[in-house]
């Protein structure tokens, strides 16, 4: 009989108010999951994949509810700052880092806990794998198979960092960044780019998942996908926040990444391509999140971005660049491949 398994691509149309408390971002992120398990048999292992930056909210949930009436990113930034004021400036003079950076780490006890904790929780509460998206994460201490808790920053550095949970809630794994737009920048953000040496592939039960976040699944700007490959990937996930409108050109520049590696390279069996849309405070996030199959045969035929129409291997596309939306496909285990 033929494995099954079940790939869910979760596009969130995110805002401030979602990152209001703790307590509103853990529901915010339960009632997407819980939409996500209606549409899936509790008796086949799932992947589930949130987008890039969803930790964006988690760590405005850790601040001042009044951070939301802020009417730019820049402004937030400031407010932010003033109420994490020295603790910040003890990171500021501790490590000789940017304001950005500073506040990043007087927030990361706090931020990775409600991070790590919600979808911990989500994971272990649905029975799925679930990669949750993307956060602003300092390096700490983990183990695999451990259950997340308080963490306290080793060291200066700060990465945008995918985790990955197992059905139990366990922490699977993390994976960080390595190639950074403007936004994670010196002029932004301020995030440590990820080492190379350090992109793992991490073994479950619906396959070996490799995760590149955004760019890193782009060639020629990142040879993460090239590691992923090497190191026996099966599934690629790319959780992705596209901060500008979703042109024609954007969508064929789009093709390059996950889709490029799967159908075009077969690099890997199959891809989970999930989108951050909405706006958050005066930045606009854009695009049609997907669901990616090396085998053609598995697709619809009739799939495809906007302005580009129908292109093969599309097993599910959002229907629009600014919606919310939960794609879902049941295809057969990438071991099922192995065997012909």
């Amino acid at each position: 009989m033929r494995r099954t398994i079940q790939l869910v691509a979760i596009q969130m149309r995110g805002s401030p108010q979602d990152g209001s408390s703790p307590a509103a971002f853990a529901s915010r992120m339960d009632g997407l999951m819980a939409r996500a398990a209606d549409r899936l048999d509790p008796r086949e292992p799932a992947l589930v994949a949130f987008p890039e930056d969803v930790g964006l909210l988690a760590a405005l949930a850790v601040l001042p509810p009044k951070i939301q009436r802020q009417p730019t990113m820049a402004g937030a930034m400031t407010f932010a700052l003033r109420q994490r004021f020295l603790p910040a400036l003890h990171h500021r003079l501790r490590y000789r880092v940017s304001w950005a950076r500073a506040l990043l780490l007087a927030l990361q006890p706090l931020l990775a806990r409600v991070y790590l904790e919600t979808f911990s929780t989500l994971a272990r509460k649905y029975r799925v794998y679930l990669v949750a998206g993307s956060a602003p994460l300092a390096e700490i201490p983990h183990a695999p198979g451990s259950h997340p808790g308080a963490r306290r920053p080793r060291g200066p550095a700060v990465y945008n960092t995918a985790a990955l949970f197992g059905p139990d809630g366990s922490l699977i794994g993390l994976q960080r960044k390595v190639a950074l737009i403007d936004l994670e920048g010196p002029q932004g953000l301020d995030l440590t780019p990820g080492p190379l040496e350090e992109i793992r592939v991490f073994p479950t039960e619906v396959g070996r998942v490799g995760i590149a976040i955004c760019l890193d699944a782009f060639a020629p700007e990142s040879p993460v996908r090239e590691q992923l490959a090497r190191f026996g990937a099966e599934i690629l996930v790319q959780p992705s926040a596209n901060p500008g409108p979703w042109t024609p050109e954007q969508q064929a520049d789009w093709l390059r990444g996950a889709w490029a590696a799967t159908v075009q390279e077969g690099r890997f069996v199959y891809a989970i391509n999930p989108m951050m849309t909405g706006v958050l405070f005066d930045l606009g996030f854009y695009g049609q999140s997907a669901l990616i199959a090396r085998d053609t045969a598995l697709a619809r035929g009739d799939q495809g971005y906007r302005d580009i129409g129908p292109m093969p291997g599309f097993l599910e596309v959002a229907q629009k660049e600014d919606s919310e939306e939960i794609l879902v496909a049941r295809v057969p285990h990438p071991e099922e491949y192995s065997k012909v």
